[in-house]
């Protein structure tokens, strides 16, 4: 599933921005016409959400072959299911997917560092052994995010990211695993960690 997160152009990652739109900010929408909405969506409403995307050309005819096209391979790797021939829902390998999309959405502020406030931002998760899988993710975002290492699960940044990472702690469902201090000075390791940010 790689390609498809990648080329943000595919009718796959289509489909997975409008199927996010349905079961997130769609759902208060969509509630009263279809009850078991949390479970199943149908071909119509996620054309109607494709249609409604901007610079989506799935509202011309000629591309809609590519749609049926992608959901029939989401289908072959195991991403959604089929319960007739319109109504469909995400399998547990969806599911992971559209995480994922989730996280990607998860970025940090632009950093100045000669408007840094001298503040490091320091998280600290503990995460136990039996969620390896979550801890490797966050983890990976972490890193994707440009924290350093301070150790096994400290990181450090100078940019503000309180707001960010507790999102992305809830999207995990670790919340309650998650502290993001703030520090003025990190002792023995402040100059690797400065020079690790080039803030000199």
């Amino acid at each position: 599933m790689k390609e498809t997160a990648r080329n943000k152009n595919s009718a796959t990652f289509k489909i997975f921005k409008a199927i996010k739109f349905i079961l997130n900010e769609g759902k208060d929408i969509w509630r009263d016409s279809a009850p078991a909405f949390s479970a199943l969506m149908s071909r119509k409403t996620l054309g109607q959400v494709l249609s409604a995307m901007p610079g989506n050309p799935y509202g011309e005819s000629k591309y809609r072959p590519n749609y049926s096209l992608a959901l029939n391979r989401l289908k072959k790797k195991d991403l959604i299911k089929f319960s007739d021939n319109n109504l469909f829902t995400l399998t547990e390998r969806g599911k992971e997917v559209l995480l994922k999309f989730d996280m990607d959405d998860i970025k940090l502020a632009d950093f100045d560092a000669q408007k840094w406030d001298n503040i490091w931002r320091v998280l600290i998760f503990d995460i136990p052994e039996p969620a390896r899988a979550i801890r490797n993710l966050f983890r990976a975002k972490l890193q994707e995010l440009g924290f350093y290492t301070l150790q096994k699960s400290v990181y450090v940044t100078p940019r503000p990211c309180e707001k960010e990472m507790m999102e992305l702690a809830r999207m995990l469902k670790i919340g309650d695993k998650v502290l993001v201090l703030e520090a003025k000075k990190l002792g023995q390791r402040e100059l690797i960690v400065r020079d690790f940010f080039n803030l000199f």
